[in-house]
């Protein structure tokens, strides 16, 4: 998959981690310092799930404009019935283009344009048709992701170290009940966003407290963790999908692999 959508992640999330590395420090004694403060560390957590929001649209927007123009350019290869469903702006596609690829590319990024990926649901929606049987996100994705040493504990429940000093039973146990706790941490993650857009996260009657930059820290780490492994996971298994529709070795390498 083309590299632009995790770039623009990271250059979003140092933005994001910009914002924290000013708030921190900043005096938050009166009342005044410590409201400013807080909608400091808001605004972080909001870019935060912004950049994660347009990771995701944009690596759809390239998966659909990969296949499609792979199609283009090999008549033969047989892509699924659902993908002759997805509806794209017909003045996208009959625009001139001096590059095949563009034209796809910009009608997928018009399709996506007023679309939002902020929820774990949205996101299998989207990319686990693309994906093989045994691996889908996000669960079948867990035994990797819990192995890994930059894996926390408060997304899966338990410590990588731990988790692989289990039996087989152990970890497959220990997998089953990561699913709601990861779940949970990024409903979590992505209500408070919501709640600081639509109403200056005045849920109730007064803003929610938010006044310690370390829980800014870990909510940009737990997006980091969770778009880089996904990042990871849709380059490799696109290229499965490509190389199973019938895609020539040709076609994957034009179509930006």
């Amino acid at each position: 998959m083309p590299a632009t959508a995790l770039q623009h992640f990271t250059d979003d999330f140092a933005r994001a981690r910009a914002i924290l590395t000013h708030t921190d420090p900043l005096p938050h004694a009166t009342v005044p310092e410590k409201s400013l403060r807080s909608d400091l560390l808001r605004s972080a957590w909001m870019f935060a799930v912004g950049g994660l929001d347009a990771y995701f649209c944009d690596a759809y927007t390239d998966i659909i404009a990969a296949a499609a123009s792979s199609k283009s350019r090999q008549s033969a290869i047989t892509l699924p019935e659902w993908f002759y469903d997805i509806k794209f702006p017909l003045r996208a596609i009959l625009e001139e283009y001096d590059n095949e690829n563009w034209r796809w590319r910009m009608a997928a990024r018009k399709m996506m344009e007023r679309e939002n990926v902020i929820s774990l649901a949205a996101v299998q929606t989207l990319f686990n048709k693309f994906f093989r049987k045994g691996h889908k996100l996000f669960r079948d994705q867990f035994n990797v992701w819990m192995s890994r040493p930059d894996a926390k504990t408060r997304l899966f429940g338990v410590a990588p170290a731990d988790y692989l000093a289990k039996t087989d039973p152990d970890k497959h146990a220990a997998r089953e009940a990561a699913v709601d706790q990861f779940e949970e941490r990024f409903r979590t993650i992505f209500q408070r966003r919501h709640d600081c857009i639509h109403n200056c996260d005045r849920p109730r009657t007064s803003p929610q407290p938010l006044e310690r930059g370390g829980t800014v820290l870990k909510v940009i780490q737990d997006i980091e963790f969770l778009v880089n492994r996904c990042d990871e996971h849709i380059n490799a298994e696109f290229r499965e999908f490509l190389v199973g529709v019938g895609c020539s070795a040709v076609t994957i390498g034009q179509a930006g692999y």
